[in-house]
């Protein structure tokens, strides 16, 4: 999903309030989250809450993430999460904003 790259980190630089550049990679955008994330939940976790909500991540499998793993590497988990599910969210939105096909019968 590298092609959604600019349009994921766009869209989580909004969210997360990031500061981002434009040819970033997916490993800098994951550790750049991870940063984030980690100062969230350190500072503000009903911050980090929003967030999830705002990217609209299931939260059973942030708890997962959370009950399996309590080491730094854990954010980078969640970075991966956040980032997977804006991917997801991007592609359905560019699936569902298409108009149907023309198949070249009138319609009512």
């Amino acid at each position: 999903m590298i092609q959604l790259l600019p349009e994921t980190s766009l869209q989580l630089s909004a969210d997360a309030a990031l500061q981002t550049a434009p040819d970033i990679t997916y490993d800098q955008l994951e550790a750049l989250l991870a940063e984030k994330l980690e100062i969230l939940i350190s500072t503000d976790f009903q911050q980090f809450v929003l967030l999830l909500y705002k990217v609209d991540v299931s939260e059973l499998k942030i708890r997962r993430i959370l009950e399996a793993d309590l080491t730094p590497g854990v954010y980078r988990k969640i970075a991966a999460l956040l980032i997977e599910r804006q991917q997801e969210k991007i592609i359905a939105r560019k699936t569902y904003s298409q108009p149907p096909p023309d198949d070249g019968e009138e319609k009512w």
